[in-house]
């Protein structure tokens, strides 16, 4: 695992009626994957005009080395903020719509839900829902970064420079607390089916404590992120099946009735779960909007 990066890529070809793109992706070192579920780099032309990525509870460094993108602001007035080198996109609970007109070229580092706190050394509280440049957050050096991958003409030779890059920040004094990471396990493990209380009575911890724990190293309360593992465990139940009852959905993943799992939708795609599936999925992290 620690040998040759090209031993840990995978690179997948896209052509379909939805455009022509190509994503190689790298497994992490062993000393990494603890903090960074994927490294990876796209490029391509997309045929449609606006893409919308679900949140997943995790974060994302994102650098851009092609043409002009932009995250689209919701309004009124809606905004179109363009992107042009490295930005971090913290925890979302919100869909975020962006729009690459021109093609992409991008790399990106998915942090696992703790992952950023410890490798960037920032904590997340005042970045979830939030997407910044990278240069407020760590200052202009970074921009060094973004030089040298438009230096590195190979996309192998691109995603070990971002894999060096997070290897130099690795420190042994920063990591998640192990409460957050306990919690982090058993919320993962239940598909978000786990209340606060329970996880507040299991770790030992007060709910107040508890929370400002996570808010401070992953950006998100408790509750909020057991929200969001469940509407990505319906997503993947979705992505597994054909024609299923709303209803039996709800109850198969943990929503009191269907309403709930209506209004989780609705919060965290922009649309009801009978207009979701209505939207073509370039990936399993986004929908197509326009």
């Amino acid at each position: 695992m620690d040998g040759d990066p090209r031993d840990r890529i995978t690179c997948h070809r896209h052509a379909t009626e939805l455009g022509t793109w190509t994503v190689a992706t790298c497994q992490p070192r062993p000393c990494l994957t603890g903090l960074v579920a994927a490294i990876w780099y796209g490029e391509g032309q997309v045929s449609y005009a606006r893409d919308r990525i679900l949140p997943g509870g995790r974060s994302f460094l994102l650098i851009n080395l092609g043409p002009l993108q932009y995250l689209v602001e919701p309004g009124p007035p809606e905004m179109r903020v363009p992107f042009r080198d490295l930005w971090f996109s913290g925890a979302q609970q919100r869909p975020l719509d962006t729009e690459a007109p021109h093609g992409n070229a991008l790399v990106g580092v998915a942090f696992h839900v703790a992952g950023a706190y410890a490798l960037l050394g920032v904590e997340q509280q005042d970045l979830a829902d939030r997407v910044v440049p990278l240069a407020d957050l760590l200052g202009d050096s970074v921009l060094a970064l973004r030089q040298r991958l438009l230096d590195t003409p190979s996309i192998e030779g691109r995603l070990s420079v971002v894999e060096d890059w997070l290897l130099a920040r690795l420190a042994p004094d920063r990591g998640a607390h192990p409460a957050v990471q306990w919690a982090l396990q058993r919320i993962a493990a239940t598909q978000g089916q786990v209340s606060v209380a329970t996880l507040a009575r299991e770790s030992g911890y007060t709910r107040k404590h508890l929370a400002g724990l996570f808010a401070r190293q992953t950006g998100l309360a408790p509750k909020v992120l057991a929200r969001v593992q469940r509407f990505r465990a319906a997503l993947g139940f979705l992505g597994r099946s054909g024609a299923v009852p709303w209803a039996e959905l709800a109850a198969r993943c943990g929503y009191y009735d269907q309403s709930h799992l209506v209004r989780d939708f609705r919060a965290f795609s922009g649309c009801s779960p009978g207009d979701f599936v209505r939207h073509a999925r370039p990936d399993a992290d986004s929908i197509v909007v326009r």
